[in-house]
């Protein structure tokens, strides 16, 4: 077959690894749902009318494809182990609500020309995509399937929640971003809870396929979001080319089965799920997670076939929600309550969401993909793509001094370190920013200066480097690219967070390759397949502000990915096969320092397992806290995948019904270590203002480990009931 035009990246030997000083590391910033029977989880808005949610009465579309939904539990350990977003070293301490894979295929009908051909989509609540995810994900899929899934057809996307799971990168630089306080930053058991339920729920989109349909609505969601870097955006040529200097568009496919049965949704749009600050220490799934959640209860209550939403991330790079969260910059903090930042944000994507559900056009057109493998070490860029620069070749990895700083939603307060440190304007003593003049800030930066020295690099233009990634070998540098078709639909695939504008600049690209081919929608996909920093354009990489400190390859990487992307989109169109000029790197079968496991657990001579220590008081009024203390053990036994640490029950007719798990917004398990070997659970939850009123009950299932047999058992404990009083009302006459 022929190859399409695409310039090979130069490859070059790998360098050997360099030890860093990991305490200084650690304290940087990379900027780093239910269960499925569960009752209606209170704490999302339900107030809408029948005749909203229900499947819409006008002429659906009629264009027939194969699909298919799955959703599967990827929560991982619930204590003792790191978390990965603000890279600030924070320690999982328990649920607040669980993490999940969001699976689609959809695939061309039985009568297309391309019989069989089909794609595979995915968007899981977690900080990144890695590759060491994706090869894993692809080897089992190809154990089951055989070439059916493989690497070019499948996209796993992250959310970017960052309170979910860390340790499940087998890149040095995102262990350090992962470590926990015993500064471990890799985690087997996160791995594979991972991968399993990325598998699962691909498996049961698998199971599902059925003819349906397709169909496609976008609107403006204004005021929910802003740009944290307006001082980079502002230095784009085009800055004044556009209303908004961020991409206030929502995109929503909408899929339904034959008999317009919904059978999922996936909702695009772009804002950092960092509701929840880098002070909170519960697994969630953010505010991204709530519009989740809320869209399955919805649309998914009157069928009998399983309904799964999946809100997913676009062009996020520069993009926050406007509220804030509890431990932001001066000008972007939120409310001190975290929950009600992330109810917030999660309700003003479902309320548009929900406001799209019956504005859907037909989806129509082939299903086809290209993809391929390429190394940024050495890349060729064209200079067709670099706006009048000539040709150039990308740098070395490194990240810049104000990567250090962290982002307005996740600052890392470490003095001396801000945004906008370039190589023109770096000292020590920083007489030129005078931002920082403090002796402990010029001593930070005189600490930084003695391991940076030897690595500044003329390639890296603006950028004072500060961490010379690539040569020390913490990344890969063999990066995926990847671009679907579904119908009139084109998907990117891109392994890091673009900014607004490259998203812009990408969307125009692909689409001025793919538009007298009927497609006249492309959606970017940040975080897809792997995650390789940060992706600014070159006028965002000239201030150095956090995203063009942490874009790793130079100036020119955003314009190397849109050369790439649109020679994929040419061979898309033209139906010309692509190569991977690199091959995916795979280490797996190095070892990486992860933290030891359970030994065992114990009690108090006189307890029993799962009895309950502190119980809940005898009545609550709605907005109150109901909680219970339970004599528990180490989360790390079992990880209750598909399953619950905690459940409120309510007393129906006779029985105890579930009502609540710890997959619900409303409740948080909490588990905490009593000196070397005892555990208290805790169980709180907030019981929203819509609870109905009743008897109620507090329980917590878990598993202990044996010292002496090593053997793990289940142990399980209920409080004492209590009831929900009825709000009253007085009125006056």
């Amino acid at each position: 077959m022929a190859t399409s035009s695409i310039t090979s990246p130069l490859l070059r030997p790998s360098m050997l690894l360099i030890s860093i000083c990991t305490a200084a590391l650690g304290l940087t910033a990379c900027e780093t749902d239910s269960t499925e029977d569960s009752p209606v989880d209170s704490s999302v808005t339900l107030n809408y009318s029948a005749s909203t949610a229900a499947t819409s009465t006008r002429a659906m579309p009629t264009t027939q494809y194969l699909v298919g939904s799955g959703k599967a539990d990827i929560t991982g350990a619930a204590a003792e182990t790191g978390m990965f977003g603000y890279a600030s070293g924070q320690v999982v301490q328990g649920i607040n609500d669980r993490l999940y894979s969001h699976a689609f295929i959809i695939g061309e009908d039985t009568n297309s020309q391309n019989q069989g051909k089909r794609v595979v989509y995915v968007s899981a609540d977690m900080g990144a995509m890695f590759t060491a995810v994706k090869l894993e994900v692809i080897k089992r899929l190809e154990a089951d399937y055989g070439e059916l899934y493989n690497d070019d057809n499948v996209m796993l996307t992250a959310t970017h929640t960052h309170v979910g799971n860390a340790g499940y990168s087998h890149q040095q630089l995102y262990q350090i971003a992962s470590t926990d306080d015993t500064l471990s930053g890799y985690s087997s058991q996160n791995f594979n809870a991972i991968v399993n339920g990325i598998v699962t729920s691909i498996k049961r989109a698998h199971d599902t396929l059925a003819p349906g349909t397709l169909s496609l609505a976008q609107g403006e969601l204004k005021g929910a979001t802003l740009n944290r870097s307006e001082f980079a955006y502002d230095n784009n040529v085009d800055a004044k080319d556009f209303d908004s200097n961020v991409n206030e568009t929502m995109t929503q496919l909408r899929l339904n089965a034959a008999d317009g049965t919904p059978v999922g949704l996936i909702n695009w749009f772009a804002l950092h799920p960092t509701s929840f600050s880098n002070q909170f220490m519960h697994l969630s799934a953010d505010n991204k997670g709530f519009a989740q959640r809320g869209a399955e209860k919805i649309f998914g209550k009157n069928s009998d076939k399983p309904f799964v939403a999946a809100f997913a991330n676009a062009d996020e790079g520069d993009v926050l929600a406007a509220g804030g969260n509890a431990n932001s910059k001066p000008g972007y903090q939120g409310s001190d309550n975290e929950w009600e930042n992330v109810r917030r944000d999660g309700q003003l994507q479902l309320d548009k969401a929900v406001e799209l559900w019956n504005q859907g056009v037909a989806v129509a057109g082939p299903v086809d993909v290209r993809a391929r493998w390429v190394d940024l070490k050495g890349y060729q860029v064209d200079g067709r793509f670099t706006n009048g620069a000539g040709n150039k070749i990308l740098c070395m990895p490194a990240r810049g001094y104000s990567f250090a700083a962290g982002g307005e939603n996740g600052p890392s307060n470490i003095p001396g370190m801000y945004e906008g440190m370039t190589r023109e304007n770096f000292r020590i003593n920083d007489d030129i920013n005078k931002v920082d003049q403090s002796f402990l800030g010029s001593l930070t930066r005189g600490a930084f200066g003695i391991v940076s020295t030897v690595s500044q690099d003329d390639c890296q233009a603006e950028k004072q480097v500060l961490l010379p990634t690539g040569s020390w070998g913490w990344i890969n540098t063999e990066q995926p690219v990847q671009l679907m078709r579904i119908g009139n639909i084109a998907l990117v695939a891109i392994p890091g967070e673009p900014t607004t504008m490259v998203g812009r600049r990408m969307r125009a690209a692909v689409l001025a390759q793919l538009k007298d081919s009927g497609v006249d929608t492309v959606i970017i996909n940040g975080l897809a397949n792997n995650y390789s920093g940060y992706l600014s354009t070159r006028e965002e990489f000239a201030t150095q502000h956090y995203e063009g400190a942490s874009t790793e390859y130079g100036p020119y990487q955003a314009a190397a990915y849109v050369q790439e992307y649109t020679q994929l989109a040419e061979a898309l169109r033209d139906g010309i096969e692509v190569y991977d000029s690199a091959t995916p790197p795979d280490r797996s079968g190095k070892s990486f320092n992860e933290r030891p496991g359970v030994v065992f657990d114990d009690k108090p001579l006189r307890q029993s397992w799962g009895q309950t220590l502190t119980q809940p008081k005898a009545s609550y009024q709605k907005g109150q806290v109901a909680t219970a203390v339970f004599r528990g053990a180490h989360p790390k036994n079992n990880l209750r995948t598909e399953d619950s640490f905690l459940k409120v029950q309510r007393f129906e007719n006779g029985q105890w019904v579930d009502y609540l798990s710890d997959s619900d917004f409303d409740t948080t398990y909490t588990w905490q270590r009593e000196g070397a070997a005892y555990s208290k659970a805790i169980v709180d939850w907030r019981i929203s203002n819509d609870t109905p009123a009743g008897t109620y009950r507090l329980t917590h299932q878990g598993d202990w480990k044996n010292g002496w047999t090593r053997k793990i058992k289940p142990y399980s404990g209920i409080s004492n009931t209590f009831t929900v009083q009825q709000t009253l009302v007085f009125s006056i006459f």
